[in-house]
């Protein structure tokens, strides 16, 4: 099946400026153009994984002879890993062709409804929402002609992160249903447990040389410290003052496993190392998106990262408080990183935030999470204790050796898809296969569902003149087109704990009207409803995929908001 006339060493030199690709690098590059079909990579994060799947692929435009496929389709867990992939590969297509056409396919932008670029990056969300035909239950969506997928090499990358046998599941099922269709696919993953690849291969033939495992040398260091008191207990930092003066010559990264917590450390160690506003900077899953970018920004500007292949050190202290969110899309290199403990795949992740760049050392100090008030939330108890006990019994642990990393994953996670929990949706996957005009009504990745959070500046209280006025901003907003800019997500169980300590006010209700033909929205008093009652714990007002309004007073741009009282991340 190879018929590229340009070598990979030569291709690398030249489109990517790599004088010498790494021997997984080559062997990917031969696989790809042999047909060989799925490929399971194992590397370690930053170890140029996307390079290698996307090089045989972008070298079919030299000879323009298409033998692996015409069209790639590039998966991520996440949006916020989106721009930063697409960008990376746009940049690589354009040194070939500025014929190569890239773009980008998440619920913020839309660039390739049809699937019909040479190159789309998009979520698992979307690809299989596309992929189901999904419309009338998740929204706006991509929708894909029979032909798209159909004629594409697929790419999963990040694979393990997703952390839930549902999604491993719907995850399984796509694999399969590419693989009994012929379709070309490669699954890219750093720190997928050994039980989890067992899982999602389950029923698809390969043979040894179709994973590829890439152990490269590491010259950073990180050692490791244990302490016993948890980072955050009975509302103040455990830190000692040699620890505490560390943090402020350091460029630090401070990881918490809940909003909550990491809100209250942010204050807690600003207040104590009496920090100004632009030495520290909070980071977590529950700003609106103006805000996030504008703090995602401010942690560049406080830890070394690079720039256009060089090493930035900004000046003066240095501190970012975050929550697992920094585990994906924002590279930098802190000298020192306080972590909650968190299952070993995570931990991975945060390390790699610390002594990122070869030569570099860096410390890592791992707290346990207080045992009250569900501290071990939004991870399993066991798994906490099992990866605390390895940690324990390995102090020698190197967290840059790939081997080692593999061996920590393998023994502590035990990831598997669960077919069970996701019957409902997986029934619907497949009849979509089989039968070309069935609309799916049960299509969902994840077991939990979003809901929109909306932040606008109106009084906290109730009233139809409160209501009208709620009505006036919110169509400001959508004619400005800026409602994304003050709104974010969230898990259902968090708007349900929300709506119980009443921050959440009123709901927007979007309805199609038959007599205009247009789509309009309402807005409804949740606290003025004729069926208007105390909040309950998993309240019917508060429904999946829903719009909810929180008054401002509630929200602040540098903390998130306030009040939070749910448990879950």
């Amino acid at each position: 099946m190879q018929n590229i006339s340009l070598n990979v060493r030569d291709f690398y030199k030249k489109y990517f400026q790599i004088d010498e690709p790494y021997e997984f690098q080559e062997r990917i590059w031969d696989l790809i153009l042999q047909g060989k079909n799925p490929l399971l990579v194992r590397a370690p994060t930053g170890s140029g994984k996307t390079e290698a799947v996307i090089a045989p692929f972008l070298a079919q435009f030299i000879n323009n002879d298409f033998i692996i496929a015409p069209r790639l389709i590039y998966v991520l867990p996440m949006r916020v890993l989106v721009n930063g992939i697409a960008q990376r590969i746009k940049k690589y297509a354009e040194r070939i062709s500025p014929n190569i056409s890239v773009e980008i396919q998440h619920g913020d932008i839309p660039d390739s409804p049809f699937f019909i670029a040479d190159i789309i990056v998009t979520t698992l969300d979307q690809f299989l929402y596309g992929f189901a035909r999904a419309s009338r239950q998740v929204g706006y969506h991509i929708d894909v002609p029979a032909g798209s997928i159909a004629s594409s090499l697929v790419v999963f990358d990040e694979a393990h992160m997703y952390r839930d046998g549902f999604t491993f599941s719907i995850m399984r099922a796509l694999m399969e249903i590419l693989y009994r269709s012929n379709i070309p696919f490669v699954v890219m993953t750093a720190t997928m447990p050994k039980t989890l690849e067992e899982s999602l291969f389950e029923r698809i033939e390969m043979d040894e040389e179709q994973k590829i495992f890439a152990d490269l040398p590491s010259s950073s260091k990180i050692k490791i410290t244990l302490i016993d008191k948890p980072l955050f207990s009975k509302e103040d930092i455990n830190l000692s003052d040699e620890l505490l003066e560390k943090i402020k010559k350091k460029k630090t990264l401070i990881v918490a496993n809940q909003v909550k917590r990491a809100q209250k450390i942010y204050e807690k160690i600003k207040l104590r190392l009496d920090l100004r506003d632009e030495e520290i900077v909070l980071l977590h899953s529950r700003f609106t998106k103006a805000d996030r970018a504008f703090h995602e920004t401010k942690a560049l500007s406080l830890i070394p990262h690079k720039e256009d292949g060089k090493i930035v050190v900004p000046e003066g202290a240095g501190i970012v408080v975050s929550t697992q969110v920094l585990e994906a899309g924002i590279d930098f290199s802190a000298e020192l990183l306080l972590t909650e403990l968190a299952p070993a795949d995570s931990l991975v992740q945060r390390s790699g935030r610390c002594a990122r760049y070869n030569g570099q050392k860096g410390e890592m100090y791992i707290f346990p999470v207080e045992e009250e008030n569900k501290g071990y939330l939004p991870y399993e108890k066991k798994c906490l204790e099992k990866t605390w006990e390895w940690l324990k019994n390995n102090p020698d642990f190197d967290i840059k050796d790939f081997n080692q990393v593999c061996n920590f994953v393998d023994f502590t996670l035990d990831y598997k898809a669960n077919d069970y929990e996701a019957a409902d949706t997986l029934i619907d996957l497949y009849e979509c296969v089989l039968y070309a005009d069935t609309e799916p009504r049960n299509i969902q990745l994840r077991k939990s569902k979003p809901v929109t959070i909306v932040i606008l500046d109106i009084p906290d209280r109730s009233g139809e003149k409160i209501r009208k006025e709620v009505e006036a901003k919110y169509l400001e907003h959508l004619r400005n087109t800026t409602i994304k800019d003050v709104s974010f997500e969230i898990d259902t169980n968090i708007a349900w704990a929300w709506f119980k300590d009443r921050l959440i006010k009123y709901e927007i209700k979007w309805r199609y009207n038959e007599n205009t033909k247009r789509n309009e929205f309402e807005v409804i008093d949740l606290f003025k409803m004729r069926t208007s009652r105390e909040p309950e714990e998993e309240d019917p007002r508060i429904n999946p995929f829903g719009i909810y309004v929180i008054p401002k007073a509630y929200y602040d741009p540098t903390l998130g908001v306030e009040k939070d009282g749910s448990p879950f991340i």
